[in-house]
C-alpha cells in the first residue's frame, strides 16, 4: 500500500512539474531537468538563448514577439520539442536542420521575413500545424507549400502579387 501511495505521489509531481511554465531562463536553470515548458516572449531576444541546451526534457518553447533573426542548425538538441512558437519575429530563414525535430506537431512562424520553407518539414511525421499567416508568399509558394505539406494543417494568408527572389 505505501508502495503504491508513493508510485502516485511521484506520478502527481511529475505532472505538476510538467504543467509548470518557466518564464524566465534564471528561474529555469534552477531545475534544468524538470523544465518543460519555457516561454520567453518579449525578452528582446536576438538570437535563440544558449542555455536552451540545458533542458533536455523541454516540450514547449514559445520565443515569441522577439527579435531573432536566424534559427541556429543546432537546434536538433531540443529533441523532445513537441511546439515551437517562433512568431513575430525577424526570421528570415529556416535551417534544413529543423526535420531533427522529430517529435514537433505544432510550428508557429506568423509574422516573419521567411521566403522559403525547406523540404525537410516533409520529414516532420508529427508535425500537424504550421503557421505561417503574415509571410509573403507568391501563388507559386502558397501552392508548393499547401501540396508539400499534404496531411498538415497549414495556417497561410492568402497568397500576394509578389515577386518571387
Amino acid at each position: 500500500m505505501k508502495i503504491l501511495l508513493l508510485f502516485l505521489t511521484l506520478s502527481f509531481v511529475l505532472i505538476a512539474q510538467e504543467d509548470h511554465v518557466y518564464k524566465d531562463l534564471s528561474s529555469a536553470l534552477k531545475n534544468p531537468q524538470q523544465v518543460y515548458h519555457l516561454k520567453l516572449r518579449r525578452k528582446s531576444l536576438t538570437q535563440f538563448p544558449q542555455e536552451l541546451s540545458y533542458f533536455p526534457n523541454l516540450k514547449v518553447l514559445d520565443l515569441s514577439k522577439n527579435k531573432i533573426t536566424t534559427i541556429p542548425d543546432s537546434l536538433a538538441f531540443l529533441s523532445n520539442l513537441i511546439k515551437l512558437n517562433l512568431s513575430k519575429n525577424q526570421i528570415e530563414f529556416i535551417p534544413e536542420t529543423v526535420n531533427q525535430l522529430t517529435d514537433l506537431e505544432e510550428l508557429d512562424l506568423w509574422d516573419n521575413f521567411i521566403e522559403v520553407l525547406p523540404r525537410s518539414l516533409e520529414n516532420l511525421k508529427n508535425l500537424n500545424i504550421i503557421d505561417i499567416r503574415g509571410v509573403a508568399l507568391s501563388y507559386k509558394k502558397h501552392t508548393k507549400y499547401a501540396s508539400m505539406l499534404k496531411g498538415v494543417n497549414v495556417l497561410m494568408s492568402p497568397p500576394c502579387n509578389c515577386q518571387e527572389r
